[in-house]
């Protein structure tokens, strides 16, 4: 019999040292405090960073500057930091719990679950109002999370039905996710399908994975959800830590092992729906961010698991910067750029785990 995957993980990197592991997490907190006054002062206009100071200040007399820097690109800095942050966490969970290095929000039908969510409330949302229906800042926000909680773990919640045998097994989740979610996109799809050509931008906007048109709305939409994942995840890790290991093992140092995986399986679609929600589905950030954590410090999931935060909120605060500026004025989806990016460090990743 094959250990279990965070077993072969451990045994093959060494745990970073207390010295290498705080300077590598200072280091990426240097990394992410420069990202943010980068990703203000660059995109579409330029701003020197003595302007950016006059509009965080309020005492800039270029109302257009502080409108730009202020009102338009700060909001977004901040999803994409809280985002990434959602989408590592839950991938880093998933793959322990699930003891499977493939293990993302997509494999139990979370992201399709969340996007169903989120598609069937704007459907409702057009029909029962009198809503400019052709773009997406038109329609309120306030019930998307709640909406894509419930269509996320809903997902979650049949996964784990379908899968009881008397008990689930990981390989059988994972399967079963496939399916699960398989279904849920096509319900997606058909949504999208007849909703009307007239009005499909609303949707294509949010399917894309896109932080544009994102306000300080949005923000305090998704920081009550941050704070709640960033608390429990230290109650939780714990608990995974064990799955982690196997369910034998699991079980006899007292975890009872289907409550603890249903409840990790939960919080992990709590985690990536909410984000979801405000960003619609990005790709690669839960699958390759774990894995990077690993490699970066070894060691157990209460270490691997500040450094995956970080990990995953400098990638999505990269990839958005790098959507606005590529092609500016013109914007590319923070999701095809973490897919672009992910795909082959995905590859790269994976052959290194795999020697």
């Amino acid at each position: 019999m094959s250990m279990p995957f965070n077993t072969q993980v451990n045994t093959r990197l060494k745990a970073r040292t207390p010295v290498g592991y705080l300077a590598l997490t200072f280091a990426l907190l240097a990394v992410l405090l420069a990202v943010v006054p980068l990703s203000m002062v660059l995109g579409a206009a330029d701003y020197p960073l003595a302007t950016l100071l006059h509009a965080l200040t309020r005492s800039s007399a270029d109302r257009a500057a502080m409108m730009i820097l202020w009102d338009l690109r700060m909001p977004r800095i901040l999803l994409a930091l809280m985002i990434g942050a959602h989408l590592a966490i839950s991938g880093l969970v998933l793959q322990a719990t699930l003891r499977n290095p493939l293990a993302e929000p997509g494999a139990l039908g979370v992201s399709s679950g969340a996007t169903f969510g989120v598609m069937t409330l704007l459907l409702i949302a057009n029909f029962a109002s009198m809503t400019d229906s052709s773009r997406l800042v038109a329609y309120d926000a306030s019930y998307m999370p709640l909406a894509a909680q419930a269509g996320g773990i809903g997902a979650v919640l049949a996964v784990y039905a379908l899968s009881w045998r008397n008990g689930t097994a990981p390989i059988r989740l994972i399967l079963m996710g496939v399916a699960v979610s398989a279904t849920l996109y096509a319900a997606a799809m058909t949504i999208l399908a007849g909703w009307g050509s007239s009005r499909i931008e609303v949707l294509l906007t949010w399917l894309s994975g896109n932080l544009y048109g994102r306000d300080w709305e949005h923000v305090r939409l998704l920081a009550p959800w941050t704070l709640v994942t960033l608390a429990s995840l230290p109650l939780i890790l714990p608990a995974v830590q064990a799955l982690a290991i196997g369910d034998d093992p699991a079980a006899s140092i007292g975890v009872e092992v289907e409550r603890w995986r249903l409840g990790a399986l939960v919080f992990a679609g709590f985690a990536a729906s909410s984000a979801i929600a405000v960003a619609g589905p990005i790709a690669f950030v839960g699958l390759i961010v774990p894995h990077a954590a690993r490699l970066a410090v070894g060691g157990t999931l209460g270490r691997q698991a500040p450094i995956a935060v970080m990990i995953g909120a400098l990638l999505t605060a990269l990839a958005d910067l790098a959507g606005r500026t590529l092609l500016s004025p013109a914007e590319i989806p923070v999701g095809a750029v973490t897919a672009a990016l992910g795909a082959p460090l995905f590859l790269l990743l994976l052959s290194r785990l795999s020697r």
